[in-house]
């Protein structure tokens, strides 16, 4: 059978989702989670996903919205382990380095050290901006984002299937990631400033879609995925990337996109 890498959103919204909705986190072969969003681990038993197939995590940034679901899939692994006695524990991957604190205090609000049954201790990888890593199947390298805090935007390739996604996490526009998503089959780009283009002087760190579609045309990639943005202006937010990038999709919650 031909096989393919599967994009599954599991949240696409922005830092504070609605009913039916998590904030940007997605599933990569079912085994890759990027982002947590809030409640990932049971978002995926709704899209018919096992959270105990989940290999390894990679968080973006140290943002709330996006590891705030991190101690539930600790959690989660921890009540169900018997279900899997053979699995190894959790990789976290994350910036350094702020991921190390992440994990600690996850682990410190699960209260491991009184309960260590309750949580899985998973192995963590602190990555500088242009270091590189593998996570399975999955060959991934980094380049730095524009934001408040130490971000990566991660670049996974699918060397089952050569299939390539580009994962921007929160971030102002910011030209050379282009070259980091040079050629990919899927940019996956922030929009939380909504259907415009984002004034350069601003400190948020955060873009809008015209930005990623201009980041998607110069990267030459086959496909834009815009997640993070508000949700009720979706339609302008999804017309105003086409405008310059016609290859723009907005998924919503349980969508799934494979590359051939």
């Amino acid at each position: 059978m031909h096989q393919r890498t599967t994009i599954l959103f599991l949240g696409t919204a922005t830092v504070t989702p609605g009913p039916g909705q998590d904030t940007a986190c997605l599933l990569i072969n079912r085994t890759c989670l990027v982002d947590t969003g809030w409640n990932a681990a049971i978002n995926m038993l709704q899209y018919n996903c096992n959270p105990m197939d989940v290999d390894s995590v990679l968080i973006t940034h140290c943002h709330h919205d996006h590891y705030i679901g991190l101690p539930q899939l600790l959690f989660y692994h921890a009540m169900r382990r018997g279900s899997r006695p053979d699995k190894g524990p959790l990789t976290v991957i994350g910036p350094k380095p702020d991921i190390g604190m992440v994990v600690e205090r996850a682990l410190h609000f699960l209260r491991h050290e009184q309960f260590p049954d309750a949580a899985t201790v998973p192995r963590v990888v602190a990555l500088q901006a242009g270091q590189s890593c593998e996570a399975g199947a999955l060959r991934i390298t980094t380049s730095p984002t524009v934001h408040p805090v130490v971000g990566l935007c991660y670049r996974l390739e699918d060397t089952r299937t050569g299939g390539v996604v580009v994962v921007t996490g929160d971030t102002a526009y910011h030209p050379p990631l282009a070259a980091h998503a040079a050629g990919a089959d899927l940019l996956v780009h922030e929009a939380s400033r909504g259907p415009v283009a984002s004034d350069p002087n601003a400190i948020s760190g955060h873009s809008g879609s015209i930005d990623a579609a201009r980041i998607a045309l110069e990267a030459t990639v086959r496909q834009l995925a815009l997640v993070h943005y508000p949700g009720h202006l979706r339609n302008e937010v999804l017309r105003a990337a086409q405008d310059v990038f016609p290859q723009t999709v907005a998924p919503l919650e349980g969508e799934c996109i494979e590359l051939a």
